[in-house]
C-alpha cells in the first residue's frame, strides 16, 4: 500500500513538473514587447472594455460548466517593471475578477504561475471566452497583430 502511494505521488509530481515544464516554454515561446501607447494596445483595450458587460453576463451564466474557458489579460507592475499576463477568473466581486495568473512572468520577481490576483475592470486589457475550442469573444490583441 506504502509502494503505491509513493509510485502515485511520484506520478503525479511528474505530471505537476510536466505542466510547469510545458507553460514555461509556452510562456516564453509567446512574449511580445510592446508599448503601452502601441495602438494596437490601445484599441484592444477599447474593444475590451466595450465588451465587458457581455464578458461579465456569459461568465455570471456559463462559469464552471464543462467546455468554458474564460481569461482576462492584465498589465501587472513589479518594481517598475511592467508585464500583460493572462489570468483565470474564477469570481466576481464589486470592483473586478479574482483571478488565478496564468502566465510565468519572464521579469517580474513577485508574481509567479497560479498566485491568485484581484483584476479590476478598469484594469482588464483583453478578455477570452473559449468554448469547446471555438473563441466567442476576445482575444483582440492577438487578432489585432494578426491583422498587421
Amino acid at each position: 500500500m506504502r509502494i503505491g502511494f509513493v509510485i502515485a505521488l511520484s506520478l503525479i509530481t511528474q505530471s505537476c513538473l510536466t505542466r510547469t515544464n510545458n507553460q514555461d516554454d509556452w510562456d516564453k515561446n509567446n512574449l511580445r514587447d510592446l508599448e503601452v501607447d502601441d495602438p494596437r494596445v490601445q484599441w484592444a483595450y477599447k474593444a475590451t472594455q466595450d465588451s465587458l458587460i457581455f464578458y461579465i453576463d456569459y461568465f455570471k451564466r456559463f462559469y464552471g460548466q464543462e467546455n468554458y474557458s474564460f481569461f482576462l489579460k492584465k498589465n501587472f507592475e513589479d518594481g517598475g517593471e511592467f508585464e500583460h499576463m493572462w489570468s483565470r477568473p474564477f469570481e466576481i466581486n464589486e470592483i473586478g475578477f479574482k483571478c488565478i495568473l496564468d502566465n510565468k512572468p519572464s521579469g517580474l520577481k513577485n508574481y509567479s504561475l497560479g498566485d491568485t490576483v484581484q483584476i479590476d475592470f478598469k484594469d482588464i486589457e483583453d478578455c477570452i471566452i473559449v468554448t469547446a475550442d471555438t473563441t466567442i469573444i476576445g482575444n483582440y490583441l492577438q487578432k489585432e497583430l494578426a491583422d498587421n
